[in-house]
């Protein structure tokens, strides 16, 4: 009787200290959300608005993209050297802190901006745009598709910066 009771407190404990770490974690899996690849990744909760706020289509990008909008790149800092959307800013969300006075700075609360990330299965344009709407930018929209949809439609990249 002693190894079934043991048994079950490890899984309990093992279970626990897994939770704890995927919430505390910047890379971990959302446990409550949507996770429909044709809509966008997961959402914070399942009542989330953030269906009005996702740009679906690349072609709807390219529009707000030529209309001035700011791009934003929200993965990490390399990987926007590696390539990104020409002339979007990186604002990493893993040096969000570090960054985001300078952000301020140069694009106030106004500004229009369409954050951004590696496809719809990235969570981390979705993560910046809650952000930056906590801070009080009011026009946040994210691109669900992000950079590969792009370049796959021949729309410029660029490298560097």
């Amino acid at each position: 009787m002693k190894y079934p009771v043991r048994m079950a407190l490890l899984v309990v404990v093992a279970a626990a200290v897994a939770l704890v770490w995927n919430a505390l974690s910047s890379r971990g899996i959302p446990l409550v959300g949507q996770w429909n690849a044709e809509v966008g990744v997961v959402t914070p909760a399942p009542e989330a608005d953030e269906q009005d706020v996702t740009v679906q289509t690349v072609s709807e990008a390219q529009r707000l993209w030529e209309a001035g909008d700011v791009f934003v790149d929200a993965r990490a800092t390399e990987s926007y050297r590696e390539s990104h959307i020409k002339g979007s800013v990186s604002l990493s969300v893993y040096e969000f802190d570090a960054l985001f006075f300078d952000f301020i700075d140069a694009y106030p609360l106004e500004t229009k901006l369409v954050t951004y990330c590696s496809g719809r299965l990235c969570d981390e344009s979705h993560r910046l745009a809650t952000m930056l709407k906590e801070l009080g930018y009011e026009d946040v929209r994210i691109f669900a598709d992000g950079l590969p949809a792009w370049a796959d439609a021949g729309l410029p990249v660029e490298e560097g910066r």
